[in-house]
């Protein structure tokens, strides 16, 4: 079982092992150690030896060891039945430490001196549970019996430095992670756990996979599928005290108490639980030194899950029951909630279960999250079809998705959607649409079947609100006609609009406006703002984006400062609004900031969890090819276009490409730079801003170093009528340096400069430090050699400025010699420049429907001209055509 996500920890055991002969795993109790012993025992090709360590063994000296030679007089009985080092052992104190080195060396010689016909795995469990001076033995040994073919394994408790096994070839188990506890949650069940059981059942587990596997076991069917609340905390079985007895061990009996009385709830009151109580204090202390109580503002918790449903189930019902009564009585008039949880135990109404629901929304918005999710399901428990209770659960579900708990929150919607209330169910779906695109990016693909026209004339708000979340979740994706549908439908409905939806409408439409480089509705909304006036988190967020898409960077900025200082925001705001002010960054070519902001991402986001996942790692992406970490980066490209084919998102997918290509232009790879700046030509074929995606001048700069002019002025063409259509100065920037590209040298470089001269402040030096770039080639091109070095030498000042050490250190001080210039291939001399475009096209591969969709003429013109090719070169195919090209050697491409 826990092999399962042990794979790597396993295989480097059986590397140590090869090696050494001997390999120790390092772990508390439930981490897997004792499960990787057995796969080892149950893979061995040879004889298994299993050491049985008890827990007495370290009663006297050497009594660990005398048992280890028992096991193994199986394998050599004169060896490990000497009578005279038995009688060595029963002499021996094991207080010098001479001596017991020296019965250490008569040990490892022996081992090594066995002349065993198979290799024999012996396996010692707990060996430090041994006495001292076995211990002292047995390390010795495993640090010195390498090439044996009698192999040791065995397994211990976390160890220190100065421990006597220290030193053994080991592998060391670490606390499994939340997301391959999941993992590991889901194949355990054959996919049946539902979402927010698996959350509960991860974190109570704390990181133990042993322990998790028994919580599964003990788990009722429709508990775990979700179809029932959960009881709280989960039952571990008894097994699992042994998973930490080192850390509850030896405590006092006022301790275990306290820690009994705090395993009641999800967290207590300190006041009411300590009552000011000198020896409750003292209690608490030694609570709090040995880590299992942990503090949290007026409030106290089980350090760790593990720990509290342990004591919990330590309990009897009779000193539960009265823990509750006692807690109920000194909560009330200062702690309603807690009272309210206490007194359910005991004295619950028809009004406890909308009581809870309504307290568990009060501590999410405090950012106690599990405290929430436990309080709702006790609310559950009590009463699932209480009257009222799903529009307080849809209250809470909100604020768990604000808090980007969306696994909690899905299970609380299902509820919410059973409701009979038509209002209510609507409600649900919203939420639910939300939470799915925050956590996955999804949208519904069938969109007139979210509603119905019973639907739209009973609840005629809910429905309009679904439309504007619905199209909110494809302006975000970038499909903009989508969301304009969907906008223009609920404005059908707008006379029954609410206030947030109303002012969601407003803002999508606001932010649709800015995809089209219409920035005037963005600036007064904006200046409208009232820091005292309350607005809603999404609305900020959209303004925010519109004003960056607008290059409005100072306002966006000034707005997500709006969005962060609202109070209980909670972290799925947090992480969008981190992601734009990376984003905002980039577009303003500040490299280093973006790159600093990007790291803050990625320590502060929970990638168990993450919100926007999308973004995340797109942004990390261009951090790390920003950096010329290309390796690096091929895992997040993988995992990107994964996560976007998933979700169906193709304008994920040119973004990708685009970022692809800018690097692969830059590092002096222009011919595979084309391959995916066409890709996200493709994808992107529907935005007309070219602001957005900023692809199209990297695309012409490519074009043009691999020689393909006349394609390149089209495109700028192209270009100049999006710039258009959707004003922007990067863009008009942008437009000027490709038409100088297509300029004779000397033109172009007077209107390069031209262009330098006019650069202003605000404009990015990132681009300004590209223009130089693309202006140092031209001069060395024209053998300018002086020019091109001062100007390089400027703009490794800028590239460093913004941060951007890839592309400073790329610029040559010095530069080379213009590259010589291929043979002419004469065969090609009598094809028109037309007609060598479309041969140079078909070298690489593209069919004839391609070449026409990228030199941007009908299919009918690219078959006209390959039937001239044929006849001029005379072939009478395409395959004669690459095969006679490929004889000729260096063939220019026009």
């Amino acid at each position: 079982m826990t092999v399962q996500i042990r794979r790597a920890e396993l295989d480097q055991m059986r590397t140590l092992l090869e090696r050494h002969s001997a390999v120790a795993v390092i772990g508390p109790p439930g981490m897997g150690g004792e499960e990787m012993l057995a796969t080892l025992e149950a893979d061995a090709d040879g004889p298994v030896i299993r050491v049985p360590i008890g827990q007495a063994e370290d009663a006297r000296p050497y009594a660990g060891l005398e048992i280890i030679f028992s096991a193994l007089r199986a394998l050599e009985p004169k060896s490990f039945g000497s009578v005279l080092l038995d009688s060595r052992l029963r002499m021996d104190s094991g207080e010098d430490t001479t001596a017991v080195l020296n019965i250490a060396d008569e040990v490892t010689r022996r081992i090594g001196s066995l002349d065993l016909e198979h290799t024999t795995l012996a396996i010692v469990p707990d060996a430090d549970a041994m006495d001292r001076s076995s211990q002292l033995v047995l390390g010795h040994l495993l640090r010195r019996i390498a090439g044996s073919r009698l192999r040791f394994a065995v397994s211990t408790g976390e160890l220190s430095p100065s421990s006597l096994l220290a030193g053994v070839p080991s592998v060391a188990l670490k606390r499994a992670s939340d997301r391959q506890m999941t993992a590991l949650a889901d194949r355990l069940t054959g996919g049946r756990i539902a979402a927010g059981v698996a959350a509960t059942v991860v974190r109570t587990a704390s990181g133990r996979p042993s322990a998790l596997h028994g919580m599964i076991e003990r788990l009722p069917r429709n508990q775990m599928e979700g179809d029932q609340a959960l009881d709280l905390p989960l039952r571990v079985g008894s097994d699992a005290a042994g998973m930490v007895k080192a850390a509850m061990g030896g405590l006092s009996e006022g301790a275990e108490g306290l820690l009994s009385l705090m395993s009641l709830a999800p967290l207590s009151p300190r006041p009411a639980v300590l009552v000011n109580s000198h020896d409750s204090l003292e209690w608490f202390a030694e609570l709090e030194s040995r880590g299992l109580v942990e503090r949290d503002g007026a409030y106290s918790r089980c350090s760790q899950e593990l720990i509290r449903a342990i004591r919990h189930g330590q309990s009897n019902a009779d000193s539960r029951l009265s823990g509750h009564m006692l807690l109920a009585r000194r909560c009330e008039g200062i702690y309603p909630e807690l009272q309210h949880w206490h007194r359910s135990f005991f004295e619950a109404t028809d009004e406890t279960p909308l009581t809870l629901i309504d307290d568990a929304r009060r501590l999410v918005e405090q950012g106690m999250v599990w405290a929430g999710a436990e309080f709702a399901e006790r609310a559950m428990a009590l009463g699932p079809e209480t009257e009222g209770a799903s529009s307080l659960l849809n209250d809470l579900a909100e604020r768990l998705i604000d808090r980007g708990q969306i696994s909690f929150a899905l299970r609380y919607l299902d509820y919410a959607a059973r409701s009979g209330s038509v209002k209510d169910s609507l409600r649900a779906r919203a939420l639910r649409i939300w939470a799915e695109f925050l956590s996955h990016q999804s949208v519904p693909l069938r969109l007139r079947n979210q509603w119905s026209r019973s639907e739209v004339a009973e609840a005629p708000m809910e429905v309009a609100h679904l439309q504007v979340i619905i199209g909110l979740c494809h302006a975000l994706r970038r499909e903009t006609a989508e969301a304009q549908e969907l906008l223009e439908t609920a404005r059908s409905l707008g006379a029954h609009f609410d206030k947030q939806s109303r002012e969601l409408s407003v803002f999508l439409g606001i932010l649709l406006e800015c995809g089209r480089g219409l920035d005037g509705r963005a600036i007064e909304a904006f200046q409208n703002l009232d820091a005292t006036d309350e607005a809603a988190p999404i609305s900020l967020l959209l303004l925010s984006l519109g004003l960056m898409l607008t290059e409005n960077y100072d306002s966006a900025l000034a707005t997500l400062d709006c969005l962060d200082d609202g109070e209980g925001r909670g972290e799925a705001w947090d992480v969008q609004s981190l992601c734009m002010r990376a984003e905002i960054a980039i577009r303003r070519g500040d490299i280093g900031l973006a790159i600093a902001l990007i790291d803050r991402c990625a320590s502060a986001v929970d990638v168990e969890q993450a919100i926007r996942r999308d973004r995340l790692l797109l942004l990390r992406c261009w951090s790390l090819l920003a950096q010329g970490r290309a390796s690096d980066a091929e895992g997040v490209e993988c995992e990107l276009t994964a996560h976007a084919m998933a979700s169906q998102n193709r304008s994920l997918l040119a973004e990708l490409n685009a970022l692809q290509g800018n690097y692969l232009l830059r590092v002096g790879l222009p011919a595979e730079a084309v391959r995916h700046l066409h890709r996200c030509e493709e994808l992107a074929s529907n935005e007309l801003n070219p602001n957005i995606i900023r692809y199209e001048p990297d695309l012409i700069e490519a074009l043009l170093a691999i020689g393909r002019r006349e394609h390149a002025g089209m495109l700028v063409q192209v270009l100049h009528g999006k710039v258009e259509k959707a004003p922007s100065r990067w863009a008009a920037l942008a437009l000027e340096r490709s038409r100088f590209l297509l300029l004779p040298t000397d033109d172009g470089l007077a209107a390069m400069g031209r262009l330098l001269g006019s650069w202003r402040p605000e404009d990015s030096q990132f681009e300004k430090g590209v223009t130089l770039l693309v202006m140092v080639r031209k001069l060395a091109e024209s053998g300018a050699t002086a020019a091109a070095v001062e100007r390089s030498r400027l703009a490794v000042g800028v590239f460093r400025e913004v941060g951007s050490e890839l592309l400073a250190a790329a610029v040559r001080l010095e530069p080379t010699e213009p590259p010589a210039q291929p043979a002419r291939n004469t065969l090609l001399d009598v094809l028109t420049p037309d007609e060598r475009e479309v041969v140079g096209l078909v070298s690489e591969g593209l069919k004839n429907r391609e070449i026409a969709s990228q030199i941007f003429v009908s299919l009918r013109t690219v078959e006209l001209r390959l039937t001239s090719v044929y006849r001029k070169l005379e072939v009478s195919s395409r395959t004669e055509l690459i095969a006679r090209l490929a004889r000729e050697p260096e063939l220019p491409v026009a």
